[in-house]
């Protein structure tokens, strides 16, 4: 996400925790067959989910996923 175009607010902040989904957009500039071309990307912005630790049934403490190696 691009810093100048996306604000973190307070409002989009506790939305995202309540589970609303919240969008942002990535734009740039990348080779493509040998030209420069401008790009647009939707992206997932603000989300709940922590996909490296467990959420509690608090719903505000969390604990690490404990990995097994074999």
């Amino acid at each position: 996400m691009s810093k100048r175009r996306d604000s973190i607010t307070s409002q989009r902040f506790k939305a995202a925790l309540n589970g609303s989904s919240d969008r942002a957009e990535n734009r740039g500039f990348r080779m493509v067959y040998g030209r420069m071309a401008a790009y647009e990307q939707q992206k997932l912005g603000l989300r709940a989910y922590h996909d490296k630790r467990w959420v509690l049934p608090d719903g505000i403490h969390t604990e690490p996923i404990a990995f097994q190696t074999t």
